[in-house]
């Protein structure tokens, strides 16, 4: 059974939800509503989260951290199914700014530090730059594997974003890429509609089976 956040936090880490990330929650209704939409679609009605904010996880030594926005908080249930050992933290609405901070306060404490692998689903709420990413891959440290999904945004910075994450793996060993932007188009280089919501940016159930088959595939072939 999943543990209450309280709980994960105090047992597995030592301290509190308020202390390391604050008792604000940002609320964006479009997403919301898409969330709910999640629910109505998916198989299972956990798959979906109707909360603007999650840490989740189901197992007492994750060994997966993933950080994300609205997509992977929307389908963090999914997420757990798939990644059982993951511990997710995700909200609606954030950007690439923030991971640095929120990853500087977990990596105090043994149970993050212990995690080897951190993927990161950001990009979609705002532009990135190279110093954000370069602070946040020195923070992480060159011994951990850090996997980037690359977006699909039809907003003016998705380009910048996809170039700037293509670049990563040549600067830095330990990184490897998501190409969601390529799984979501179509052969003629326009997104693939049957996998997103009206918006364009988050994918229904049929974009998250493939999103997530994506991630699990370079997971997996790292082990191999």
């Amino acid at each position: 059974m999943r543990r209450t956040l309280s709980g994960l936090l105090v047992g597995l880490f030592g301290f509190t939800a308020a202390a390391a990330y604050g008792s604000g929650a940002t609320t964006n209704a479009v997403a919301m509503q898409r969330i709910a939409q999640d629910r109505q679609m998916a198989p299972k009605p956990n798959y979906a989260w109707t909360h603007p904010y999650c840490l989740r996880y189901r197992s007492a030594h994750p060994d997966l951290l993933i950080l994300g926005d609205s997509i992977f908080d929307g389908w963090s249930g999914y997420l757990l199914h798939v990644f059982p050992g993951a511990l997710v933290d995700a909200r609606v609405g954030r950007q690439f700014a923030s991971a640095i901070p929120i990853y500087q306060k977990l990596r105090a404490y043994p149970g993050v530090r212990a995690i080897g692998t951190v993927v990161v689903e950001l990009g979609t709420n705002g532009p990135v730059t190279s110093e954000q990413v370069d602070q946040f891959l020195r923070l992480v440290g060159p011994r951990r594997r850090v996997v980037f999904i690359v977006p699909e945004v039809p907003r003016p910075w998705g380009p910048e974003v996809q170039d700037l994450y293509a670049s990563l793996p040549q600067a830095y060993p330990n990184v490897r890429l998501v190409y969601w932007n390529r799984i979501a188009s179509l052969p003629d280089g326009r997104e693939n509609g049957a996998y997103f919501w009206g918006d364009e940016v988050h994918p229904n159930w049929q974009g998250i089976r493939a999103l997530v088959g994506g991630l699990g595939a370079v997971l997996e072939g790292d082990r191999s």
